[in-house]
């Protein structure tokens, strides 16, 4: 009896080790673990999404091609993002690898095709978070010249940022999700008080409470909804990286797919209830406005509402909201590295977690450094970063829509290869793929043919930026061939192997 409890104390003595200094792989190397719930995982993948940035400066684009229906776009959006939700939860349960775009993609359509995914997600989530760095810098200078009057160049902003978010990026994930857990609630909080405000006032005209659910809207020749969908589908982003940080979180079969739907579902109310509000605060004008000057919108409706005196408040949580953002993104793309590392697609540098803080550190300061890489000649030479945050952006935000369809082509391949025979139920498994494949291959077209609409400029002008995303992907189906014949040891741990 006494060597039973001796034993059952060494064993706990040593999983709570393995806690602090990260569990052992059977190779020895150091693996990433934590202790995440679904609260603190649906935060971490919220804040990608930037809710308040999200309210003040791009919901009034979707106002401008959807007008007073928009908000029918945002829950026809939801129901969509949650039909493929539901494939997504039910690959993550087969897959059981840590990995998302990168271990799903490879486990369904092949190792070929998962590489080159996994790359084109490296790319699209830096190009994203290079541009957001570059936001943040341009947008604190201008709030501090508003403030002080005077302002420091944008990219001292934009530097700051960039180190603050390193060090947490360097540290522990649930460090990072108690900074974004605070965010969010600060951001959730004024969003609140901005619909409360708007509904307490009773709305800016006499246009009808139930106006905008009214389906007669949608045909209206004012309304151009599909594009009004795509911009609304980009508010979503973040909420497909759940599945990344499956090593971090506890017990990840439950804590993955409730994370995954409590991020949609709470992304589709905040932003239908905050789009009705700025609809009733503008009333039938709402989509001339919204053409005219959208960055004004929110915050001239919050100053009538809520209250002028707050002005200054808000605008400093819209940058604090923009720095979560790129905390969110940055360790995002940190796990992506570090998965390919892991895998040996990558230099197996990335693979290396530190033995105190179980973070990938030497992914993470890989992603400091190859983002500032990117700043610096913006700085040297003096160039401003409008491209950076006007067309980079659009860039990611079309790969991470490729790459979403690619998942649900993974989910349907499952299914008739292994799925059917292992009973998968088929509405899970293949209805709802099936579903949110038609709707993201609608998208996918409709950013082909109107790629001007994410990145500026006039129609075909960037449609390289769109062609280099195809490139990334056939570069890594190309490499993944090369591992097949050259290094088939390498080929065979593809997919985010657990060695």
């Amino acid at each position: 009896m006494l060597i039973k409890i001796l034993n059952r104390r060494i064993s706990m003595a040593i999983t709570a080790e393995a806690k602090v200094l990260g569990r052992a792989s059977p190779s020895g190397h150091a693996k990433l673990t934590g202790q995440m719930g679904a609260f603190s995982l649906a935060l971490t993948v919220l804040a990608f999404s930037a809710p308040l940035t999200t309210v003040s400066g791009y919901i009034p684009v979707a106002l401008s091609f959807g007008g007073v229906s928009s908000p029918l776009a945002f829950i026809l959006v939801t129901v969509m993002i949650l039909i493929f939700g539901v494939g997504y939860v039910t690959l993550n349960a087969a897959v059981k690898r840590p990995g998302d775009f990168y271990s799903f993609i490879s486990y369904g359509l092949g190792k070929e095709a998962g590489l080159g995914a996994g790359l084109m997600a490296a790319v699209s989530y830096f190009v994203i978070l290079t541009g957001v760095a570059a936001y943040f810098g341009v947008s604190c200078a201008d709030f501090h010249k508003e403030i002080s009057g005077h302002a420091l160049p944008w990219y001292w902003y934009s530097l700051g940022c960039w180190l603050a978010v390193g060090v947490l990026g360097y540290l522990n994930v649930e460090l990072s999700a108690k900074v974004l857990t605070w965010v969010m609630v600060a951001e959730i909080v004024v969003c609140l008080v901005f619909v409360f405000g708007v509904f307490d006032g009773g709305g800016g005209s006499s246009l009808g409470a139930g106006v905008p659910f009214t389906p007669g809207e949608l045909s209206k020749p004012n309304v151009n909804l599909p594009f009004a969908m795509l911009f609304v589908v980009s508010f979503f982003m973040g909420f497909e990286a759940t599945a990344l940080f499956r090593d971090e979180v506890r017990l990840p079969d439950r804590t993955i797919p409730m994370a995954t739907y409590g991020a949609i579902v709470f992304i589709g109310l905040i932003y239908t209830v905050c789009a009705y509000a700025l609809i009733m605060s503008y009333g039938s004008s709402v989509q001339d406005v919204a053409s005219a000057n959208p960055a004004a919108m929110f915050s001239s409706a919050f100053e009538k509402f809520v209250g002028g005196r707050y002005r200054i408040l808000v605008s400093g949580l819209i940058l604090v909201s923009a720095f979560a953002c790129i905390l969110s993104i940055h360790n995002v793309l940190s796990r992506y590295l570090y998965n390919l590392g892991t895998d040996g697609a990558l230099p197996e540098l990335l693979r290396q977690v530190h033995p105190r803080h179980a973070s990938p550190y030497k992914a993470s300061i890989t992603v400091s450094i190859l983002v500032l890489a990117v700043l610096m000649p913006f700085i040297l030479l003096g160039v401003q970063p409008e491209l950076l945050y006007g067309q980079l952006s659009g860039v990611g935000t079309s790969g991470v829509i490729f790459l979403l369809t690619l998942v649900n082509f993974s989910a349907l391949a499952w299914y008739f290869t292994k799925g059917r025979f292992d009973g998968a139920s088929w509405t899970k498994s293949l209805l709802a793929p099936a579903i949110s494949s038609v709707f993201f291959i609608a998208l996918v077209v409709l950013v082909a043919k109107n790629f001007e609409l994410l990145v500026g400029g006039e129609p075909g002008q960037r449609t390289w930026m769109l062609y280099s995303l195809a490139v990334v992907q056939i570069v890594g189906m190309g490499l993944a061939c090369y591992y097949r014949v050259a290094k088939p040891h390498v080929f065979e741990k593809l997919g985010r192997c657990h060695s």
